[in-house]
Order: structure tokens, then sequence, then C-alpha cells
């Protein structure tokens, strides 16, 4: 058994068993959402849950119910990550409106993006997929042609990439030395590109098609973790040598050892560090087997290639 299966089958179990005690605990009436390791299916026990609650309407100032927070407590064995997007709850107005307005802020985006491309629910599943229905039904509403890819989305997909990439080195500079930087900094090589990757692929399967079209194939892709959607995409043969490195990741991740020295690496020992630059080194074969099989998937006349540049 492999990392990735190892991965999946213990994120699947903690999942199970959160929504269990949630359902019993909680009852109705909470979107209670994940995103991260757990809702990717690749999460190891050194890994922590993020999650927000989504409440409908238009209220503001709802707060999620703190046995929430207890449950993750004892099911996951630590607290959820303090401050970012998952920090506050939200409405369900504030999640599907001001998509590129001026309250668009990064919180809203990185929200918004990662409830399609790695959301998992764990209170409401009906609630939870007709708001990513509806999500996505406002992308694709904005797609003008049936021939063209569903452009919005992936711009919107792009920009909150992009977005994390700038605002990594501000983010990591204000850690602090007390906050390990070495996980984030491999993360974005790895399951981020991961995630963004996955988008980019669910889109271009969208050129030529209907609306209605567009939204069931999104609908189906987005219901999918980010490994599963690409070997959907491209083929479990296809992908064979990417998931080999991401596996490479994974098991370092989940290594105890290793993850105590990269949570002490310094940022200055970052280009000399055997083992971290050796695992940073897979990850531009992990950026160029993305590459090769964008390109061997999607032909060169195909708008996914233009529209990713243009």
């Amino acid at each position: 058994m492999n990392s990735i299966e190892r991965a999946r089958i213990f994120s699947e179990e903690k999942i199970q068993e959160l929504r269990a005690k949630l359902a019993a605990e909680i009852g109705p009436g909470a979107n209670v959402v994940t995103c991260g390791s757990f809702a990717r299916r690749d999460a190891s026990r050194a890994s922590d849950l993020d999650y927000f609650c989504v409440f409908p309407g238009e209220e503001k100032g709802r707060t999620s119910n703190p046995a929430i927070r207890d449950i993750v407590m004892d099911v996951i064995g630590k607290a959820p990550s303090e401050g970012g997007a998952f920090a506050k709850d939200v409405t369900e107005r504030q999640l599907l409106t001001n998509i590129g307005g001026w309250d668009d802020d990064n919180e809203n985006i990185t929200r918004r993006i990662l409830y399609l491309l790695e959301g998992e629910y764990l209170t409401d599943r009906k609630e939870f997929e007709a708001i990513r229905a509806n999500l996505i039904e406002q992308y694709v509403g904005n797609t003008p042609n049936d021939h063209q890819i569903a452009f919005y989305l992936l711009n919107d997909i792009v920009r909150y990439w992009r977005t994390m990439a700038v605002d990594y080195a501000h983010k990591t500079s204000q850690l602090g030395p007390s906050k390990p930087w070495g996980v984030r900094n491999l993360k974005l090589v790895y399951s981020r590109k991961l995630i963004y990757a996955s988008g980019i692929f669910s889109v271009a399967l969208t050129a030529d098609r209907s609306e209605v079209q567009k939204c069931e194939i999104l609908q189906t892709l987005f219901a999918m973790t980010p490994i599963e959607r690409l070997q959907y995409v491209c083929g479990i043969t296809a992908t064979t040598r990417l998931f080999e490195i991401y596996a490479f990741f994974l098991d370092k991740i989940e290594d105890k050892n290793f993850r105590s020295r990269i949570d002490s690496l310094k940022p200055e020992d970052k280009h000399t560090d055997e083992e971290f630059r050796s695992l940073k080194n897979e990850g531009h074969y992990f950026s160029r087997e993305l590459m090769a099989l964008l390109q061997s998937t999607f032909h060169a006349s195909h708008p996914i290639h233009m529209s990713l540049i243009f």
C-alpha cells in the first residue's frame, strides 16, 4: 500500500467519524465544510483539519456551535489552524456574491475556490452540494458561447493560484521564528499546485459544450478529489509518474522525523539542507509532469492553452 492509498483510507475514516459525531451532537441546520488535506483524502496523523460554517440567507454575525471545535479536537487530535480564510464563518450570500467585486478579498477567494476544488461536507450533504451547484452555475452563466471554456471560472482559479503564490512570501515573513515555514513551502509546490492543476484540467473539459453540459461536467468533477479528478481526465496510466512523485511527497510529510526537521529548518538553510532540497527538486519534476499531461491530454489547438496565457 503506497502513501496515497494509506492517506486516503486514514482521511476517509476520520471524515466518516466526524460526520457521525457531528450528526449526533449538532443536528440539522449547520452546513459545516472542511477544506485541506482531509477533504483531499491525503492527510496524515500530523495534519490538522480546517473547517468553516456556511449559514443560510444573509444574516451576518452568527457563530458556529462551540461543540464543533471540540469534536474536531477529539477526532483529529489537533486544533484547527488559527487565522486565515477558515477562521470565521460565512453566510451563503457572502460565498455566492461579490465574485470579483470590491469586497472580494483574499479570504473570500480562498473559501470560494477551495469550496469548489477540494471542499467536503461534514454535516449537510444536500446543502453543501446545492451551494456548489449554485457557484458553478454562476461561473458558467457568464460564459457567452458554447464553444468557449468556462473562462470566468478559469480566471478565478488562476487568480486564486497567483494570489496565493504572491502572498506566500509575505505570510511566511510574518510568521516569526516560532512558526514553521518549510511545510508551507512544500505544500505550495505539491498539494496546492495539484489543486490548481485539477481545476485547470476540469475547466478544459467544458470546451464545446452547452451551458447545461458545462455545469454537469464541473459538478461531476468537483465531487471528486483532485487526485481522482486528474486520473479521470487524463487516465490512470498517464498519471502514474505524477502520482509516484506525489506519493514521495506524502511519504516524507507523514514521517515524524522529517516533519520535525523541516519544522525547525531556518529559511537561510533552504538551499543547503539536502533532504529539503531533494523534495524541492522532485517538485520541479512534479510541475513538469503536470505540464506534460496538459499538453498530451489537450491538443495544441484546444482553447485551454491560449486561455492560460491571454
